[in-house]
């Protein structure tokens, strides 16, 4: 028998996975003034759970993007994200695990 439960999280989980990494694309399509503003507007207008999504993501991609030039945006753009994250929560809120 199939458990749909265990079907649909993970399913979930990979698009949700998806969705953060077409985030991410979008701000790189964009110039940096643009995706900044776009990162501040993710940030203050998501949940708390997908603000942690995302941030986990942000990292993720910094570290492992194999081009150095985006590496370098990707790291900006985290640190625009923890500045706006912190503005939001009033307080810092560490690094993903």
């Amino acid at each position: 028998m199939v458990d749909w439960g265990r079907v649909l999280a993970a399913t979930g989980e990979v698009l949700s996975g998806l969705s953060e990494a077409a985030i991410v694309n979008t701000w790189l399509e964009k110039n940096d003034e643009g995706a900044f503003t776009s990162i501040v507007t993710q940030v203050s207008s998501s949940s708390t759970d997908e603000v942690d999504r995302l941030d986990a993501a942000l990292l993720s991609f910094a570290k492992m993007n194999p081009n150095a030039d985006v590496r370098v945006r990707l790291i900006k753009f985290y640190a625009v994200f923890k500045i706006s994250e912190m503005q939001r929560y009033q307080e810092f809120r560490g690094f993903p695990q």
